[in-house]
């Protein structure tokens, strides 16, 4: 059955599969960077159409991001997907592998995408956020599914389109409910939270440092948005916050990975290196045997 399905984990690619890969995973990262850059500059011609940042600026929410700083992300995520598309004529086997993996993941998130910004700049924001929805599901499945992967096809591919779409599910979610009012900002200051909980729970159980700087820029763009619209409330302290933790979380993360060691800051022993550690012990043993 897992060679008929395109979303399993393989040991290997046949040519047409590879091929496949090849072809499609370029095409659905091309659609998504000419429909962007087209709806950032243009608004479809329907009542209540705006350009993607527009639609923003035009709907403030407790969730609302600094447009500069979330435009920034996009343009450094998708260049580094190209990475992503390198990885897939990589001269390593295993690597074309572990990068093939998660194609169907790519392109089906470049496809929901693609929806979500028809639907956004067409004010359906209940439309968009059932894409969002179907679209953290793909996300945090592969998230799970695919723990090795080399750290660019990470970032690209899962990490950084996967901190995005949680953060946009939210504030997607408080357009389509009109969140301009006072009890909706106090639930808002809740939700926030929620945020914090899923986000810190991957980054830590996964280990995932990538994911922790992903999540911590965009909470940036959250803060400065959010002190821009309202000074005295506390989503923009909670914003702040949270950056700051995730961003301590993610430099911890780093420097354990950098040092070889784990979460709890002990010094890992791989198993060749505990068995050079044995040999004179057991060589020892061995002579007094004799």
């Amino acid at each position: 059955m897992a060679s008929y399905n395109p979303f399993s984990r393989r040991e290997s690619h046949g040519s047409y599969s590879l091929g496949s890969y090849r072809l499609l995973v370029p095409l659905s990262w091309l659609l998504v960077v000419v429909v962007g850059l087209y709806y950032t500059v243009n608004a479809p011609d329907v009542k209540h159409g705006h350009a993607i940042f527009s639609q923003a600026d035009h709907h403030i929410t407790p969730f609302s991001q600094n447009t500069t700083v979330t435009g920034v992300y996009w343009v450094l995520i998708l260049l580094f997907q190209l990475s992503y598309v390198y990885h897939l004529f990589h001269k390593d086997a295993s690597i074309v592998t572990a990068t093939a993996n998660v194609g169907a993941h790519f392109i089906l998130n470049n496809l929901f995408i693609f929806a979500w910004i028809l639907l956004w700049t067409r004010a359906h924001f209940w439309g968009s956020e059932i894409i969002l929805m179907a679209h953290v599901i793909n996300q945090h499945t592969a998230y799970w599914r695919h723990r090795a992967l080399p750290p660019l096809v990470h970032l690209s591919a899962i990490a950084g389109p996967f901190a995005w779409t949680l953060m946009a599910l939210f504030w997607n979610g408080a357009v389509a409910v009109h969140s301009n009012s006072l009890p909706a900002r106090i639930v808002a200051n809740i939700f926030i939270w929620v945020i914090f909980l899923i986000g810190t729970t991957h980054i830590t159980a996964g280990q995932d440092d990538l994911l922790g700087y992903c999540l911590s820029f965009l909470f940036l763009g959250l803060a400065l948005k959010q002190i821009a619209i309202k000074v005295i409330a506390l989503q923009w302290i909670f914003a702040f916050v949270i950056f700051a933790v995730f961003l301590v979380e993610s430099l911890y993360i780093t420097s354990t990975k950098y040092t070889d060691r784990d979460i709890l800051f002990r010094k890992l022993t791989h198993p060749e290196t505990a068995d050079r550690e044995r040999e004179p012990l057991l060589n020892e043993q061995a002579e007094a045997t004799a």
